[in-house]
């Protein structure tokens, strides 16, 4: 039997938004964060569709209304969550200039706490509120602006498929294991920026181990992004851009070599609906070639003789 939030100060257990008590049988509504995955009701969870059901008032864009208009049935959507935290005054974020961004930063804050009061005042009428999450809530999830001002057992985060993993199946490799890959690193470029610039030694720290990378966030600047990698990695490394991530239509891969992907990108418009993937798992057959590799030192340990890539 599914547990349920019954307990005060038991946070994190798993909640079937079908058979969990109603808000009137709490006295109280809660937020949902839920993810829609990256595309839709098609790679979208059960779990998913039965908190849209069970919401009464929402957040959501305008593309998630339009694609979730069965499922969302005429309730009322309060607000776009994300109008006006990643843009000011019609430019993006990255485009603002240093006293633009001390407005910006300010008038973010203002609309979330604005907004806050507005879910506050759903869940205060006993209803249960749902915001809709693309991809992973928790892997670059801004729906934690909204979460974090509320107690944790106000909210309820409806895991679901993130980007990287209809990514992943885009791509039909093995990202780990891969070769003699140790680690899967998953990050942005604005993560490891320092002063403006990608950090060096973060790169360094990264290129010293056997890993994939995977970035989010990385095709605005792609110069600077693989000039910096090129400063840390072999010019001959795979890598490969997913655009459209389990997007029907519009799905697609670009591959190429560290050296030259920056050229190839140059000639692509789309700068944000994609995600970056550099590492050798990319060539060959990865998995079996961690597998045998794993056999071979394994024998060396047990005495059986040196080991081979």
């Amino acid at each position: 039997m599914p547990a349920s939030f019954d307990s005060p100060g038991v946070t994190g257990e798993w909640i079937d938004a079908s058979t969990d008590a109603s808000p009137g049988e709490r006295g109280y509504g809660r937020l949902f964060v839920i993810s829609t995955g990256p595309a839709g009701p098609r790679t979208c969870t059960l779990q998913a569709l039965e908190a849209l059901e069970r919401v009464q008032v929402l957040a959501a864009p305008e593309q998630q209304v339009q694609l979730f208009g069965d499922y969302i049935a005429g309730k009322p959507v309060l607000f776009d969550p994300w109008k006006g935290l990643f843009d000011f005054k019609g430019k993006r974020v990255w485009d603002l200039g240093e006293a633009e961004r001390e407005r910006f930063q300010e008038e973010r804050f203002r609309l979330r706490d604005e907004r806050v009061g507005l879910i506050r005042e759903v869940l205060a009428a006993g209803q249960d509120f749902g915001l809709l999450e693309t991809g992973n809530p928790c892997l670059f999830g801004p729906g934690h602006w909204y979460k974090e001002p509320f107690d944790p057992d106000e909210v309820v985060i409806i895991p679901g498929m993130g980007c990287d993993a209809a990514a992943m199946a885009a791509l039909g490799q093995s990202t780990i294991p891969a070769h003699d890959v140790r680690y899967l690193v998953q990050t942005s470029p604005y993560s490891l920026t320092v002063d403006g610039r990608l950090d060096r030694a973060a790169l360094e720290d990264i290129a010293r181990h056997a890993c994939t990378l995977v970035l989010y966030m990385a095709l605005r600047d792609t110069g600077h992004v693989f000039e910096a990698l090129r400063e840390v990695l072999p010019g001959d490394t795979p890598c490969a851009v997913v655009y459209w991530a389990g997007y029907p239509g519009r799905q697609r891969v670009l591959r190429g070599r560290l050296d030259c992907m920056s050229a190839d990108l140059s000639e692509e418009e789309e700068d944000f609906m994609g995600l970056l993937f550099v590492g050798r798992f990319l060539e060959g057959k990865p998995y079996e070639a961690s597998l045998n590799r794993l056999g071979r030192t394994r024998g060396k340990v047990a005495g059986a003789g040196p080991a081979d890539e």
